[in-house]
C-alpha cells in the first residue's frame, strides 16, 4: 500500500466536545476526538504525509483519516490516484427529461402580501388566467417528455391558482387519461393561499390526492400583516375558517408554507408551533427574498434566524431519539441529501426536468423566474428552447464557480438560487456572495444536526424516511 499521501479537500468544525470534518467533494463526514483534533493540527499543513515515518502516536489518527479519504494516496506520475473516477459531465440543458412542470394557472391574486415577488400574482403583467385547452396541452407535454421516467409532478401555482379551477380541473382530467394510456402516473400539488378553500374544491383536492401547501406566516399579527387582503384586512380569519375541512380526512399531507420578513426571524419557533397546532401535517419556514432594499437583513437578524434554526434543531434531535419525525421540512430536506450523500453538481432542477408555463402558455426554467423575459424559453405551440436557458442561464453565471471553487459548501449549495441571484446581482446591485453566510450557516447547522443524530443511533430510525425524502 503506498504510504505518501497528500490532503483532499475538507473542512474542520470546531465543537466544545468533539469536532466534525467534511470531505467537501463527496460530502463524507466524520467526527473527531479533541485528541484527533490535534493530531490533524500538527500534519494539516504538511503537503504530503508519508505514513511510514509519522509518529507512533499519530499514525492511528493519520490512518484513520485515510480510511475516511481526507488523506488519498498520492499517485506516480505513471498512474491515477487508486478508486479516482473521471470527473462527472456537467448537466446539459435539453439532456435530462421532464419530470415536473409548473402550471401558473392563475395569474392574478387576491390578496396583497407584503413580500411577493410575483408583484400580486402578476408577474408584472396584466393579470390572466390560464385557459383550459393551454392547461390541458400543458399536461400532455408533460407526459410527452418525460422520457423514461414512470412517474412524475404538475404543480398548480399562481398568483393564487384556486382563482382558476377550471384549467386546474382541464389538467388533472387529462394528465390522469393520458397517463393511464402511457403506463405512468401523475402526481399532483397545489400552493394557495387557502382563502377560496370551499367544499366542492376540497373534494376534488382529495379525491385526487393533490399534495396542498397553504401559505400562511403564523399567529394572526405576523400573518396579517403580511398577507392581506386587497382591502388592507388581514387574511388570518379567513384561512384558520377553512382549514379543518382541508385538513379532515386528507389523503396527503398538507402542509405550510411560510415566509419571514426579517424583524419576525427571531419567532421561528413560535410561528412553527403556532402551525402545527393548527393542525398542519408539516410546516417549511423561508426566509423573505429581498424584492426591496427594505427586506434585506442586518447582520443581527441574521443571527436570530439561525439562532431559531438551531433551536427547531434541536428539537428535532430530541424528538428523534424517542423514535419519532418532527414535521418540518427544512431540516427533513436538507438531512435527507446529506445522509445519502447528494452532492449538487448544480444548484436547482431549473431548465433540467423542471419548468414553469405561464398563463399566456410560455416556457420559464422556473416558476420564480416567470416573467423575467431574459429566461422566456418557448412556449407550448413550439417546445422549450432549450438554448434560451442555456444562454439565460450561463450569463447569470458567469464567474460565479470560480467565486464557488474555494468554498467548503460548493456541493451542497452549487450557487444558490438562480432566482435570489438574479434578485440581489441585477436587481438591487448587491455583489455576488451576499446570501453565502446565511447559506453556509444552515449548511453547517444542518451537518452538526446530522452528526448528533448518527452519533446516538437516531439516524438508523429516519433513514428509510431521510432517503425517500431526497429522492422526491
Amino acid at each position: 500500500m503506498e504510504a505518501l499521501h497528500s490532503w483532499a479537500d475538507h473542512r474542520v468544525f470546531a465543537g466544545p466536545d468533539e469536532s466534525l470534518i467534511l470531505g467537501v467533494e463527496d460530502l463524507s463526514l466524520f467526527a473527531l476526538s479533541p485528541q484527533a483534533c490535534q493530531t490533524l493540527g500538527r500534519w494539516r499543513s504538511s503537503k504530503f504525509v508519508d505514513l511510514n515515518s509519522v509518529p507512533a502516536s499519530d499514525y492511528e489518527v493519520l490512518e484513520g483519516l485515510r480510511d475516511a479519504r481526507i488523506l488519498r494516496p498520492v499517485p506516480r506520475q505513471d498512474e491515477t490516484q487508486p478508486g479516482q473516477q473521471p470527473s462527472p459531465q456537467p448537466l446539459k440543458v435539453g439532456t435530462v427529461p421532464l419530470s415536473t412542470l409548473v402550471l401558473e394557472v392563475a395569474q392574478d391574486c387576491n390578496l396583497n402580501c407584503t413580500y411577493c415577488y410575483a408583484e400580486g400574482g402578476t408577474y408584472g403583467a396584466a393579470p390572466c388566467l390560464l385557459d383550459v385547452d393551454k392547461a390541458r396541452a400543458a399536461a400532455r407535454h408533460l407526459l410527452e417528455h418525460c422520457g423514461d421516467q414512470r412517474h412524475v409532478t404538475l404543480i398548480f401555482f399562481g398568483g393564487e391558482p384556486l382563482m382558476n379551477m377550471p384549467a386546474i380541473r382541464a389538467a388533472v382530467s387529462e394528465a390522469q387519461s393520458y397517463a393511464r394510456e402511457l403506463g405512468k402516473q401523475v402526481h399532483f400539488s397545489v400552493t394557495t393561499n387557502g382563502t377560496l378553500l370551499d367544499a366542492e374544491i376540497v373534494a376534488f383536492l382529495h379525491a385526487h390526492r393533490v399534495a396542498v401547501a397553504v401559505s400562511m406566516d403564523g399567529p394572526p399579527d405576523i400573518h396579517d400583516r403580511n398577507r392581506p387582503g386587497k382591502d388592507g384586512q388581514g387574511s388570518y380569519a379567513e384561512i384558520t375558517s377553512r382549514l379543518e375541512m382541508l385538513l379532515q380526512d386528507s389523503p396527503v399531507p398538507v402542509a405550510a408554507r411560510v415566509t419571514l420578513e426579517p424583524d419576525q426571524w427571531h419567532r421561528l419557533p413560535e410561528v412553527y408551533d403556532h402551525l402545527i397546532g393548527l393542525g398542519f401535517h408539516e410546516v417549511g419556514i423561508a426566509p423573505v427574498s429581498p424584492v426591496s432594499k427594505a427586506l434585506l437583513p442586518s447582520i443581527g437578524e441574521e443571527t436570530l434566524l439561525m439562532a431559531g434554526f438551531s433551536e427547531l434543531a434541536r428539537r428535532f434531535v430530541e424528538v428523534a431519539r424517542e423514535g419519532f419525525v418532527m414535521p418540518f421540512s427544512n431540516i427533513l430536506d436538507l438531512l435527507g441529501r446529506l445522509h445519502i450523500g447528494q452532492t449538487r453538481p448544480v444548484s436547482c432542477g431549473a431548465g433540467l426536468g423542471y419548468m414553469a408555463v405561464d398563463a399566456n402558455g410560455r416556457f420559464f426554467p422556473c416558476h420564480r423566474l416567470t416573467g423575467e423575459m431574459d429566461f422566456h424559453a418557448g412556449g407550448l405551440a413550439d417546445g422549450i428552447d432549450h438554448d434560451r436557458i442555456n444562454i439565460s442561464l450561463a450569463s447569470l453565471n458567469k464567474g460565479r464557480d470560480q467565486h464557488c471553487s474555494g468554498c467548503w459548501a460548493r456541493n451542497l449549495c452549487a450557487g444558490g438560487c438562480h432566482y435570489e441571484n438574479h434578485l440581489r446581482e441585477n436587481h438591487l446591485g448587491l455583489p455576488r456572495g451576499s446570501s453565502c453566510r446565511v447559506i453556509r450557516g444552515w449548511l453547517e447547522l444542518g451537518l452538526r444536526t446530522y452528526a448528533e443524530l448518527r452519533s446516538d443511533d437516531a439516524i438508523e430510525a429516519l433513514g428509510q424516511r431521510l432517503s425517500q425524502r431526497a429522492q422526491c
